[in-house]
């Protein structure tokens, strides 16, 4: 009986994942910001621990939360489209970290990125020259 109620609450959080993806849309790993990232991994956990579930109560408690993070998620993402105040306070200001050849290192440390890394990233783009590069926004 226990496999069967595992089964049942497995296949049903993978649904509920699926449908809360799709209410949130889709979006590439280099697009998320720290919150949606956050979000999707809590998801994920919640229905991991409702696959697990010993009992009833415990997939109900799984499933509200899971629509709860759901929900949150979605009403920031309209919020973050609607309001430029909210966008910046989920995603953040965009940091300039290199004009016209130009390091800008106060900006590079805002963003806690290591000087080395903006630079091998610069490398795997195609840029071995750093007076190459126009801009690099973060």
């Amino acid at each position: 009986m226990f496999i069967i109620k595992t089964i049942i609450a497995t296949i049903g959080s993978i649904v509920i994942m699926f449908l809360i993806s799709k209410m949130l849309g889709n979006k590439q790993i280099s697009q998320l910001n720290l919150f949606d990232y956050i979000n999707g991994i809590t998801i994920g956990s919640i229905a991991a621990e409702m696959a697990v579930a010993e009992d009833m109560q415990d997939i109900w408690i799984s499933l509200v939360a899971m629509i709860i993070y759901g929900l949150t998620g979605f009403i920031l993402s309209m919020l973050t489209i609607k309001s430029i105040k909210a966008r910046r306070l989920v995603s953040g200001t965009p940091l300039l970290l290199i004009e016209n050849g130009k390091l800008y290192p106060e900006n590079i440390k805002t963003a806690k990125i290591d000087t080395g890394d903006l630079l091998t990233q610069a490398r795997n783009a195609g840029y071995f020259d750093i007076s190459q590069i126009s801009y690099a926004i973060l």
